[in-house]
């Protein structure tokens, strides 16, 4: 049996572990919203870039499998599962993207995308097109994701 002591500082341990490996988040204005920088998957191949999102909720929206790609003529695609678990009226996934270059710099927002309309029990496909401006390709090294519902 271990001593309340010992088992004090077995627990201290695994929390300053845990927050040693937490990643950091992103620095957003107040007036934005949560976001969530798209850093778990990130691609080049000949001639766009990507980006994933894991989960992410915003009350009672949720946001799965979202992929943006960045093409070097300046057109990007976003593709996402949306869901909620309880509206009265509807609900709305709102997302944006900050362009930014390797020093967290941003260099370019985009317009805000919409999923369709949703109601509760469903997942629903999001997909927008959109455009960026194309000289901040070559430069732009991450994207963080502005969202709300």
């Amino acid at each position: 049996m271990k001593s309340p002591r010992r088992a004090i500082r077995t627990l201290l341990a695994a929390a300053v572990l845990v927050t040693a490996f937490a990643a950091p988040a992103a620095a957003v204005p107040a007036d934005t919203g949560p976001t969530a920088s798209g850093t778990v998957k990130q691609g080049i191949a000949t001639d766009y870039k990507w980006w994933t999102w894991g989960d992410l909720s915003a009350g009672d929206c949720h946001q799965t499998g979202g992929e943006l790609r960045l093409y070097s003529d300046g057109k990007l695609t976003f593709t996402a599962k949306t869901q909620t678990t309880f509206t009265l009226s509807g609900d709305i996934w709102h997302a944006r993207f900050g362009l930014k270059n390797s020093s967290g710099q941003e260099l370019y927002r985009t317009t805000t995308y919409d999923s369709p309309t949703m109601w509760p029990s469903k997942w629903y496909d999001m997909n927008a097109q959109g455009t960026f401006e194309p000289s901040v390709y070559a430069a732009t090294a991450q994207v963080t994701q502005y969202y709300s519902c």
